[in-house]
């Protein structure tokens, strides 16, 4: 089997996640190959080279009729999706670009033999009944010891996400905490652009910028006495994502507070492998108490988290879902006769191709260029 993968950005965190990390695996494990490119790095040869297109997160006409020729030539679709980018939430920074195209991700769902989704919630949003739920994976366990919690130590908040956050609640209970109102001191870390909120809302913060996901694990399991917050509003959008921020949290050992909504309601035992809360400022403003001034808790929920996270969150989980969605997708491929495009079709796609073409060296002949000056 032969399976070509395109996403925006190839390197981007989250296609390593979905397609880089599990389709590696599965195909070294099955014996197949793989070719992992960006959208507008696929040229027509690509396609014929493969058995299996996964497309993720496409949204743009070229990719539509490089799915269209995929299964004109015999080929099988993958519309790979992890998020409901039919109804973006309003504070997500690309949202209103994301929603000029809502028709165009539409088409290309409706031109692939499978839709693949990160949970079997995003999947009935989406209206796609018969999506195949490719769950998210924590990273490979680690063998560094779990971050020790002292009482006698400051503890650490940390916060980290990609974009801003739509939880304005959150900063005045976090400002009781560190105006002294706790017994135990805490100090505020921030990862991404949250921090500017918080900034913005008079809060001592220790920015940090975003980091590739191994990294920040690392950083996260090296911070003393380190307590993870996830607040997250209760929308359509935020209850379509899954529990990866958790996973990660899991794996590095820490403890972790999350709103009482989904994604986190669906994984986590409340009090046990983490702490879930109302999202309102008193809920928040107790919650963080109770778990600062509680080392022995902070410790438990550590232990019992990675373990569950290990046993029921794990690469090989995704992997095997990857390859139930690869053969059925191959499957139903088999039992549809696509037609072939007509007179004007044709005559599209030939100058759509040699436009594509010209682009593509041109953007080859650019970044030969910078790397060329860069070298200088």
């Amino acid at each position: 089997m032969r399976l070509l993968a395109l996403a925006g950005d190839i390197d981007a965190l989250i296609a390593q996640i979905r397609l880089v990390a599990p389709l590696t695996a599965l195909c070294q494990r099955q014996g197949w190959s793989l070719t992992l490119k960006s959208f507008y790095d696929c040229a027509g040869s690509d396609l014929i080279q493969a058995d299996v297109l996964v497309v993720q997160r496409a949204a743009s006409a070229r990719v539509l009729r490089l799915q269209r020729r995929m299964r004109q030539q015999g080929g099988a679709v993958i519309y790979e999706i992890d998020d409901l980018l039919t109804e973006v939430a309003p504070h997500i920074s690309n949202q209103a670009a994301v929603r000029k195209r809502v028709t165009l991700l539409r088409q290309c769902m409706a031109q692939a033999d499978a839709v693949t989704v990160s949970t079997a919630r995003l999947g009935r949003e989406l209206g796609q009944q018969q999506a195949i739920e490719v769950p998210n994976h924590a990273l490979a366990p680690s063998h560094e010891p779990l971050p020790r919690h002292d009482s006698a130590q400051a503890v650490t908040l940390l916060f980290a996400s990609s974009d801003r956050l739509a939880t304005d609640f959150i900063y005045a209970a976090v400002r009781c905490l560190q105006s002294g109102q706790g017994a135990t001191p805490v100090r505020l870390v921030v990862v991404g652009p949250p921090a500017q909120g918080f900034a913005q809302a008079g809060l001592a913060v220790q920015a940090e910028p975003l980091m590739p996901r191994d990294r920040f694990v690392a950083f996260a399991r090296s911070l003393p006495n380190p307590l993870a917050v996830i607040p997250l509003e209760d929308s359509r959008f935020a209850a379509c994502k899954s529990a990866v921020k958790w996973f990660d949290y899991a794996e590095a050992g820490v403890p972790t507070l999350c709103s009482d909504v989904s994604p986190y309601t669906d994984v986590m035992a409340h009090g046990l492998t983490g702490g879930l809360v109302d999202n309102t400022s008193a809920a928040w403003q107790q919650a963080l108490h109770a778990a600062v001034a509680d080392a022995a808790w902070r410790q438990g929920v550590a232990v019992a988290a990675r373990a569950q996270v290990r046993a029921h969150h794990t690469l090989q989980h995704t992997v095997d879902a990857w390859q139930h969605a690869v053969l059925t997708a191959v499957n139903r491929r088999q039992q549809v006769v696509v037609p072939p495009p007509g007179l004007a079709g044709r005559a599209h796609d030939a100058l759509a191709a040699a436009l594509d073409g010209g682009l593509l060296r041109l953007r080859v002949f650019n970044r030969a260029r910078l790397v060329k000056r860069s070298r200088r």
